[in-house]
């Protein structure tokens, strides 16, 4: 069986002989090099002041483009950018809470992760409940700020400590009033 959508990427021969296989191999490259994260956003003129912002990216050296067209042609969404702060390095990215949750999430949903289990269920509940408008009112919106937090080795990278950004949030809300010029 040929892979003809992927011709022109790469001779056929290289190309794995069935879909399913070169679905599994981009699942590998997911497992072992992508990242499912919630970024948490500074922004006083919404509600609570902070704005969770689903983001997926896998990265790669850039000789090894081809994964990267790949999965952005397995997927039809995302875009492939030059990571930043290396020209080296190429990322794939899909940051289009719409794609993740319509394309990306029922993906990983049949192909599963194994490694990254974990912060793709984190990843997937938070952006399927900013769907639903869960990040509306404080008692849904805290519970997906703190499961964000739980993910990527308990939020060790972030900028902001979680109880700093619960404290801000509830002071936040204390003092928000909707802008009287909208309507």
């Amino acid at each position: 069986m040929s892979l003809t959508e992927y011709s022109g990427l790469a001779p056929e021969d290289r190309l794995p002989a069935k879909k399913k296989y070169l679905r599994y191999y981009l699942l590998g490259v997911i497992d072992s090099e992508g990242c499912f994260h919630v970024s948490l956003k500074k922004q006083d003129d919404t509600k609570f002041g902070w704005v969770l912002d689903p983001v997926f990216h896998v990265v790669q050296h850039k000789n090894a483009r081809l994964v990267l067209e790949l999965m952005q042609r397995e997927l039809r969404c995302g875009r492939i950018i030059v990571k930043h702060g290396d020209s080296d390095l190429l990322q794939f990215r899909v940051d289009n809470r719409r794609q993740i949750a319509e394309i990306l999430i029922p993906y990983l949903k049949r192909y599963k992760p194994l490694v990254k289990a974990s912060d793709f269920e984190k990843f997937a509940e938070i952006t399927e409940a900013l769907e639903r408008g869960d990040h509306k009112t404080y008692e849904t919106f805290v519970p997906l700020v703190k499961k964000a937090f739980s993910m990527n080795m308990d939020g060790k990278q972030r900028k902001y400590r979680m109880l700093d950004v619960v404290k801000d949030i509830h002071g936040h809300l204390r003092d928000y009033t909707p802008d009287t010029r909208e309507g």
